[in-house]
């Protein structure tokens, strides 16, 4: 990979890091009722959305985790190589997720039920 191409994703990483990080931040300070009267069922309503509200930070946050990581490999000139064999990750794949942390041959082998 060319500097150029390191460049512009590292670029997308940093994008997409701030992205998160706003996301994460504004559904952190939303505010849901616990207070409001109503029945059962608005009860009911409002503790699926936290439990849902409460999922997608989850996902959120294993995404920032898997870019900062990326990001870090980049500061230590080892972005792209895979973690599993030290293989290289193709730039095609890195640009479609520049947070992947294996090539497609081990991503197959871990996706594989044995």
């Amino acid at each position: 990979m060319n500097k150029t191409q390191l460049k512009e994703l590292k670029a997308v990483l940093s994008e997409k890091r701030e992205d998160l990080l706003k996301i994460v931040s504004r559904k952190k300070h939303e505010d849901m009722p616990d207070n409001e009267i109503g029945d059962e069922v608005d009860s009911a309503t409002q503790s699926v959305e936290k439990e849902i509200l409460f999922e997608l930070t989850n996902n959120e946050k294993v995404m920032l985790d898997a870019i900062e990581a990326a990001l870090r490999k980049i500061e230590k000139e080892s972005f792209g190589a895979c973690e599993s064999c030290a293989g290289v990750i193709t730039f095609n794949r890195l640009k479609a997720m520049p947070w992947v942390r294996y090539c497609i041959g081990c991503q197959k082998k871990y996706e594989t039920p044995e």
